[in-house]
């Protein structure tokens, strides 16, 4: 009961701090709030009644980087960009989402009509959140980011050192991504918006002595908040790895764990958040809470199984919601989840 207590108070924080929810008609709102309610009722069951309260959907796989751990290129996947229309018919579909993250293996911002999606999404009181590697925030894009309401805005970043950041995010220059970061958060905070920015961390080994520093860029840029995960280690992903970022793989768990507690502490002192992605010790809830879906309407579970083909769950596009949600994979993975089991595209992973 606790733990269902904690999980409520989180989506009302959110919640309350959500302009466009409040906004949207009463209709909608309640919605929304039956969904989050039918999720706790639903959770663990094979079969379930709620629609998914989070989703990540995929606004463009196109990307200007060439990022060392990007698996995106070797996967042989279609690229391209989810048109307005389609993302429509998705929140049509899914109409009494939460939250959306409108990202995935591409960068938000190559996407032509990124800001009618979020403005469409305001109207149904979804809060909005992007994960970007900044190299697009230019002038026009940070004044349109200040007439929407977005949640959260992530900024991709693995290293406070210039030469070792382009190094790991091939094709981005550090000082004109520190510019952009600069410029947006001064821009949010003197047109007194509430997004968050946020910097999203790697840890790996090239980086791991450097960590603390990211506070002292965090509160040099007016970035409120850092999240740090590990490299992911599921055995879909090491197998499409290149020997050096294999290198990078293998950091112990308790040394990790002693260095976020010490930039915590760091953090604390100048007033910056630091949230650390571990493994939850009741196991996934994706296949009951969430979905991703790519910009060309194919449905996995989780955000992190980037071919679509293997295993199969449908095109939202296509088929009717139901008969995804509830269909024989989504079974079969929520079977095995609820088994603490991993499915064999989640082997490897430390949320299972």
């Amino acid at each position: 009961m606790g733990y269902k207590l904690m999980r409520m108070r989180k989506y009302y924080d959110v919640l309350r701090a959500n302009k466009p929810f409040f906004k949207t008609n009463l209709m909608q709102k309640k919605k929304i709030f039956l969904n989050i309610l039918r999720y706790f009722k639903n959770k663990g069951k094979i079969i379930i009644k709620n629609k998914p309260v989070v989703a990540q959907i995929e606004s463009s796989s196109n990307c200007n980087l060439r990022c060392k751990m990007c698996i995106r290129p070797k996967i042989g996947l279609p690229i391209g960009n989810l048109s307005f229309e389609n993302f429509k018919k998705i929140l049509d579909k899914l109409d009494s989402l939460f939250k959306i993250h409108l990202q995935g293996q591409g960068e938000p911002f190559m996407n032509p009509e990124l800001f009618e999606m979020i403005e469409y999404a305001n109207k149904k009181g979804i809060v909005v959140m992007l994960n970007t590697n900044a190299t697009l925030l230019t002038k026009e894009n940070i004044e349109k980011i200040c007439k929407t309401e977005i949640g959260g805005i992530s900024i991709s970043i693995d290293s406070v050192k210039k030469e070792k950041y382009e190094n790991i995010r091939r094709g981005a220059k550090f000082e004109r991504v520190l510019e952009n970061v600069k410029l947006l958060t001064s821009e949010l905070k003197k047109k007194k918006k509430t997004t968050i920015v946020s910097f999203a961390v790697v840890i790996l080994k090239d980086n791991f002595e450097e960590l603390e520093e990211f506070v002292d860029l965090a509160e040099r840029l007016g970035v409120q908040r850092i999240l740090f995960q590990t490299i992911q280690t599921k055995e879909d992903y090491i197998n499409k790895y290149d020997n050096e970022t294999k290198k990078q793989i293998g950091l112990e768990k308790e040394k990790i764990k002693n260095k976020i507690e010490k930039i915590k502490k760091l953090g604390k002192n100048k007033k910056i958040t630091v949230v650390f992605d571990q493994p939850k010790s009741n196991g996934c809830i994706w296949p009951w809470r969430s979905i991703y879906i790519t910009w060309n309407g194919y449905v996995t579970p989780c955000c992190k199984i980037l071919d679509y083909r293997k295993p199969y769950f449908g095109n939202i596009l296509k088929q009717d919601f139901w008969e995804i949600w509830n269909g024989k994979e989504y079974q079969m993975f929520r079977k095995l989840l609820k088994q603490r089991k991993a499915p064999l595209a989640c082997k490897g992973c430390n949320m299972v």
